[in-house]
């Protein structure tokens, strides 16, 4: 019997080890092969060279759009892609739209994500939606893209309400009660202040000849509009919006260098902050700004308030004019500080979580966006994104990535003309009287539809359409919205 024989027993508990040590050598190298894969290592088959893969996401709108890269036909979008690191342009074409392209360097062992590229009509078809005697000075879209005011030109009571999920049906006339707004000998105009994000309510500023007064328009029931300064026998300077609610606002007086907040259903006030020079309020109770009562001379400060207390932020030199906003992405929360004529944006971090912990009289900034003579700063739709603008002159920061970008359009841009946001990647701005839609860093430029100076390109709820008020495309002389079509039937 082999398993009472020592020298057979010893050679087959060799043989055991020996399988035991391969088995473990070969699970030791695929695991090592795997671990390579995971961080992109792969074996070039022509050259024998090991070399680095990473991965690209590519969507764009409309889908299906042919992917190019480095002019190889690779696929159509949507897809992803396993390429070796190095510098890439793709190439995104569709039969009958523009085609959107970008350079790139794919690192190895990681992943870029091209998914919002939007392939823009070789030509534009543009019609008139609704006719005016002269072009309108106020119009404004809905959170939701779906509700357009146009107000009617030779009165700031009424306005044509267009359902933008119905575009070829005719507008709803909205009038506003009598006397609602205060009656002005010399011409008055309205200014947006900010919607509700139930879309039913819209806050608009009413300059007229003895002064300026705030007015909740009822996109529903114009008759609830209400005059914000009769309500609570005040003249406020600046008046927000607490938590996006139309029943809840913050009052400001420049005079007096005061806060208050006012519940519409009570009527009541109550005094929140004293010697605030200018403010900003997010969300339910957090409120970033500036104030005068520096113990430092020639700085004043921008501080926090998170509904209890006060937090210094930032000294800055004494100015009246200071940019101040916050927004979330991802899971921080993100302030701008910047002067108005400055030369760049101070970008802090879960700034009030910074605040409450330091012990320093500052809390330090996460970063800074620099751009001579500031004059306007936003977020993105997505937040993603921070932009700085003076004039053609562009800064923007990329929180995601970590990325700066810095550009000059190549046409005149008067310094009183502000860039919007036409969704969380792409920048509008009207030049030249046309809108221009380009890339968070400058790139893939659109010139689209006419668009009258002073107002603001609109687009529905799936940026099928853009509106625009503009000279009329079927009658002379006239002004019109105009709707343009963004796709193609193929």
């Amino acid at each position: 019997m082999d398993f009472l024989d020592p020298k057979k027993k010893r050679q087959h508990t060799v043989r055991l080890m020996v399988g035991y040590i391969l088995i473990g050598i070969a699970v030791g190298l695929t695991s090592l092969i795997l671990l390579f894969q995971t961080y992109g290592y792969d074996l070039n088959r022509k050259t024998g060279q090991v070399i680095q893969n990473g991965l690209v996401f590519v969507a764009s709108r409309p889908v299906a759009a042919k992917l190019y890269l480095n002019g190889v036909l690779k696929d159509t979008t949507s897809t992803k892609l396993t390429i070796a690191a190095g510098q890439y342009t793709i190439e995104l074409k569709q039969d009958s739209y523009r085609t959107w392209q970008r350079t790139f360097t794919l690192q190895g062992g990681t992943v870029k994500r091209f998914v919002y590229p939007v392939l823009f009509p070789t030509k534009l078809d543009t019609k008139d939606l609704q006719l005016y005697s002269s072009a309108p000075t106020f119009a404004t879209e809905s959170p939701d893209r779906r509700w357009l005011l146009v107000q009617q030109p030779g009165t700031s009571s009424r306005f044509d309400n267009f359902d933008l999920n119905n575009p070829t049906t005719l507008p709803t006339v909205i009038t506003l009660p009598d006397g609602l707004l205060s009656a002005s000998t010399s011409p008055d105009s309205l200014k947006l202040v900010e919607w509700s994000t139930d879309n039913r309510h819209v806050l608009v500023q009413h300059t007229y000849g003895g002064g300026i007064e705030f007015i909740m328009i009822d996109r529903e029931q114009p008759a609830s509009s209400y005059n914000v300064n009769r309500d609570f026998k005040i003249n406020p300077t600046l008046v927000a919006l607490r938590n996006k609610r139309f029943d809840q606002l913050y009052l400001y007086n420049s005079a007096a260098k005061t806060i208050q907040s006012a519940d519409t259903r009570t009527k009541q006030l109550t005094q929140l902050l004293t010697n605030v020079i200018n403010f900003k309020a997010y969300g339910a109770n957090t409120i970033i700004y500036a104030t005068d009562d520096s113990q430092t001379p020639g700085n004043n400060t921008i501080r926090l308030w998170d509904g209890k207390k006060s937090y210094l932020q930032h000294l800055y030199p004494v100015s009246a004019n200071y940019i101040l906003d916050m927004a979330t992405y991802g899971d921080h929360n993100y302030v701008v500080v910047a002067q108005v004529g400055g030369n760049g944006v101070y970008i802090f971090k879960d700034p009030l979580n910074q605040a409450k912990q330091v012990s320093s009289p500052a809390p330090a900034a996460f970063t800074k966006l620099r751009l001579d003579q500031t004059a306007f700063v936003s977020f993105s739709a997505n937040a993603q994104f921070i932009m700085a603008q003076n004039g053609p002159n562009f800064s923007v920061y990329d929180i995601e990535n970590n990325a700066r970008y810095a550009y000059k359009l190549k046409d005149v841009l008067p310094g009183s003309d502000q860039a919007t946001w036409m969704d969380g990647n792409r920048i509008l701005v009207v030049q030249n009287a046309k809108t221009l839609v380009l890339d968070y860093d400058g790139t893939n430029q659109q010139t689209l539809a006419p668009t009258a100076a002073g107002s603001l390109p609109f687009f529905d709820r799936n940026y099928t359409n853009l509106y625009t008020i503009a000279p009329s495309v079927q009658v002379p002389d006239r002004a019109a919205l105009t709707r343009t079509l963004l796709t193609v039937k193929q």
